[in-house]
């Protein structure tokens, strides 16, 4: 499973993301993510067809997209969603 995240470093929502994020990749620690800056990497959010609503992640399986969510969530969301795809701590 690898999640995509988009942020940006303007965004009060990624910013409180981040901190959350940092947990689940602890408790997570087989999940492959990549970051992608929103302004520094553009042209890659344009092919992902990324809106101005941050942060976005999205999880994808065999370069597939099963899901994408955006805006704040709390740790325990997070997990749900995870499960919910099948990834186990």
């Amino acid at each position: 499973m690898k999640i995509i995240r988009i942020s940006a470093i303007w965004c009060p929502s990624c910013l409180i993301m981040k901190k959350r994020w940092e947990q689940i990749e602890k408790e997570y620690p087989h999940l492959t993510i990549e970051d992608y800056d929103y302004d520094m990497d553009e042209e890659y959010c344009k092919t992902l067809k990324i809106g101005t609503k941050l942060p976005v992640c999205i999880l994808m399986e065999d370069e597939k997209e099963l899901t994408r969510f955006t805006g704040e969530h709390t740790e325990k969301e997070l997990k749900k969603i995870l499960e919910e795809y099948g990834v186990d701590v």
